[in-house]
């Protein structure tokens, strides 16, 4: 049965249907708003929050004709909290800041070593923001210096930041790129701390802020990733350097891709490029007292050999196996030495671990787990097996 409707019917359905569509009530123009691809957060002296954001200059992007002005544009405010500090940011920017875009926040260590939590509220609360953006420190400068640095290749700073983050974490494993969200549940957790990566300046900071970084071949100051800084909660205690970074990435399961170089028993050396890792952590008990194994599963390729082996034979395969399984072993071994000895702060989730296990227990310790991650024992087993070892067996310079 099909009902046929009157033409009041219908003008009075279309009338009720438009009343219910509400529309962009509050929408804004692309040319009202700043958008804000990176922020800096700081403290003063006078214990003032410092906010410095690195907003897009939308006609310079737009075009790929070299112009004369930058295409980012740099805005500083201060205030008593972060979010009065955002309000202060009208006195200077002619357009509203828009947050939604935000790729990446970088920390001073002046707020990082005070504790950074309350600070993280905004980023986490407020609606504006996502939270797929990174977080990272800024190492030996200050994150307006960093923000204010040009870089060649890419128009936007913070865009060079964030692939750089994600290429060393997926190529090098030597960083780690950090979320706000993950930040902010490491925070929280009670067993394991942060760890967040470092952005430093190679070069002159002045020169950075200027045409002159993008006019050369080769860049006169650059950014760079390295080390990861080392919490206890959310207050920074420390680095790890480039080695104790990548056990650390090892140990987490962290590592997607990265190079072993070790020297050859007579004379030269061999490089190993990892392709596959795969990382597990077991908690023990003997005698009440727990203890952690690590075990590691690694796969890779010879990507470089300049050692007097013949790659045909098993035995020299089994060499560069046993070679790369003790300098991942070395390198997990110094990382976590310098989390018990140097700052005491278990980054590497044993405690998590240990309360999987058995939660009775970690009921007990866990309000000085800081002090019984000192002496924690950790074990690890690393197995390396070369998948391929390319298209030579020998070094070239030893090929007839």
């Amino acid at each position: 049965m099909v009902l046929k409707m009157t033409t009041p019917a219908k003008i009075i359905i279309i009338v009720t249907s438009l009343l219910l569509l509400t529309g962009c009530w509050n929408s804004k123009e692309l040319d009202e708003l700043g958008l804000v691809v990176a922020l800096g957060v700081d403290k003063s002296e006078d214990g003032k929050y410092e906010l410095t954001t690195q907003v897009i200059n939308p006609s310079e992007i737009a075009t790929d004709a070299p112009t004369a002005r930058p295409p980012v544009s740099i805005y500083k405010s201060r205030g008593d909290s972060l979010f009065e500090a955002f309000r202060h940011m009208t006195e200077k920017s002619p357009r509203k800041m828009y947050l939604s875009q935000l790729r990446l926040l970088v920390i001073g260590k002046t707020l990082a070593e005070e504790g950074m939590m309350p600070s993280l509220d905004i980023f986490y609360r407020n609606h504006e923001f996502r939270t797929a953006f990174y977080v990272a420190i800024a190492k030996n400068t200050s994150p307006e210096e960093l923000l204010s640095v040009l870089t060649p290749y890419e128009k936007i700073p913070a865009n060079k930041l964030m692939r750089s983050l994600e290429s060393v974490e997926s190529n090098l494993g030597s960083s780690k790129a950090v979320t706000i969200d993950v930040l902010i549940s490491q925070i929280r957790s009670k067993g394991q701390h942060p760890v967040l990566p470092g952005l430093l300046i190679d070069g002159d900071a002045e020169i950075g802020a200027t045409r002159e970084n993008v006019e050369s071949i080769d860049a006169p100051t650059k950014l760079i990733i390295n080390h990861l800084a080392v919490f206890k909660k959310d207050q920074l205690v420390g680095w790890l350097a480039k080695e104790a970074s990548q056990g650390y990435n090892y140990i987490t399961g962290n590592v997607k891709s990265t190079v072993i170089t070790h020297p050859c028993k007579d004379e030269g050396v061999a490089n190993v490029e990892i392709i596959r890792t795969q990382a597990s952590k077991k908690a023990n008990f003997k005698g009440g007292q727990p203890s952690i194994s690590v075990e590691l599963d690694v796969e890779g390729d010879v990507g470089e050999l300049d050692c007097p082996l013949d790659l045909s034979k098993a035995e020299s395969i089994q060499k560069i196996n046993v070679q790369a399984e003790k300098e991942i072993k070395r390198l997990m071994e110094t990382s976590v030495k310098t989390a018990q000895d140097e700052f005491g702060s278990d980054i590497f989730g044993f405690g998590n671990v240990i309360n999987r296990t058995d939660p009775r227990y970690w009921k007990t310790v866990e309000k000085d787990w800081d002090n019984q991650f000192k002496d924690l024992k950790v074990d690890f087993q690393v197995k390396v097996k070369i998948r391929r070892k390319g298209n030579s067996t020998q070094p070239v310079s030893k090929e007839s």
